[in-house]
């Protein structure tokens, strides 16, 4: 690959990292906050239970990947209402940027 002013990317590498134990540990502690955060918010279903926050790591050949969800029906709405996942992530540090009308 030719060098793009004195940078040449370097893709094995960038794979190595992207697949690394030491990637998939700080990103499952990233997503391990924002969860936490997300259930301190204390948002309840119409049941009474506490909204369901899951973290889950995805399986991916390429990358490291985890996920937080709400795998419930109201969980959009929670979003859409409360920006659950959004305040709990920027609660947690991490810049959060979504779709814009």
């Amino acid at each position: 690959m030719p060098a793009f002013f004195g940078f040449e990317l370097d893709r094995d590498g960038v794979a190595e990292i992207l697949r690394s134990p030491e990637l998939a540990a700080a990103v499952h502690a990233a997503a391990t906050q924002v969860a936490d955060a997300a259930r301190a918010q204390g948002h309840i279903v119409t049941s009474g239970a506490a909204l369901p926050v899951e973290v889950f790591d995805d399986p991916a050949r390429d990358r490291t990947a985890t996920t937080v969800a709400v795998r419930h029906p109201a969980g959009i709405g929670m979003e859409a209402h409360h920006g659950l996942l959004k305040r709990a992530a920027t609660a947690a540090g991490l810049d959060v940027e979504g779709l814009h009308p």
